[in-house]
């Protein structure tokens, strides 16, 4: 199995700027989904943030071109996604449940929805008590599966920036308790605080995706029998860093992140699995 993931894309229907700043702000979000949805793939993802206000406009305007692909695409919500409108509305316009799991022959996958509703002074995460039992259940009922669970806000204290304010999910012990009551592990993949950067904690890895305006790239996630394989894929064009730079600093709420690459570590893991305890 082989999935795509997108880290934060914060697309922008920018009502605001000059022309010359509408123009390159459609060739870099043009650009950068148009290689990513050219990746082969059982799924791509969307860690979150995949809109930049969440308003109405900007879902119909991203989702219609993601339809005419026909990839396999999930939407997890990030924070910016839920700054306009109920996430109710945003089901409707997206055709996405909130959070879900889909089962596939080697591994159980787990969307979460981190995000708190139309609260744009605190983007910091939450997990709802509905999600709390539900995920206990999915993670019970994983057996010998790989478990790989996305969700937008990364969890306490484990990757880079995880302990500022509003960088994590909210109690901050909460969700690390519930994922090491599943001895085997597996691996939480989330975004959020726009670095690259993967850590290992007892028999969880984490893997956080640097937002696409400061490093244009995505991940490719391979899971084969016994092994599951990360790689970091550059997006590559002749003008596209002049073209981010030049809206990029511009867009309210937006401020690129010194470091963000992270360091080669950062970018690829291979990790040799063990059966799970049933």
């Amino acid at each position: 199995m082989r999935l795509a993931l997108l880290g934060d894309f914060h697309y922008s229907s920018m009502s605001y700027g000059t022309e010359e700043m509408k123009a390159a702000r459609v060739r870099v979000y043009e650009h950068m989904l148009k290689a990513f949805l050219e990746e082969e793939a059982n799924f791509h993802v969307s860690i979150g943030d995949l809109t930049h206000e969440g308003t109405a406009q900007e879902f119909r305007s991203i989702f219609s071109i993601l339809s005419r692909s026909e990839r396999n695409f999930i939407h997890v919500l990030g924070n910016h996604d839920t700054y306009s409108i109920p996430k109710l509305e945003i089901s409707a316009l997206t055709g996405q449940d909130r959070f879900r799991s889909i089962d596939t022959p080697h591994a159980k996958l787990v969307f979460l929805d981190t995000t708190q509703e139309m609260n744009r002074e605190d983007w910091g995460g939450e997990l709802d008590g509905e999600q709390v039992g539900w995920l206990k259940d999915q993670l019970a009922d994983s057996h010998k599966k790989q478990v790989l669970l996305f969700g937008h806000h990364p969890v306490f204290d484990t990757t880079a920036r995880s302990t500022l304010d509003k960088l994590y999910v909210r109690p901050q012990d909460e969700l690390k308790s519930i994922l090491n009551s599943r001895p085997a592990g597996g691996i939480y993949f989330c975004g959020h605080n726009h670095m690259n950067s993967i850590v290992k904690q007892g028999t969880w890895h984490y893997v956080q995706t640097a937002a696409c305006l400061d490093v244009p790239a995505y991940r490719v996630i391979e899971v084969r029998e016994g092994e599951v394989a990360i790689t970091h894929h550059p997006i590559e064009g002749a003008s596209l860093a002049d073209d981010i730079q030049s809206f990029c600093c511009d867009m309210p709420g937006f401020g690129p992140v010194a470091g963000a690459l992270g360091e080669e570590n950062d970018l690829i893991l291979s990790i040799q699995l063990a059966s799970a305890a049933q």
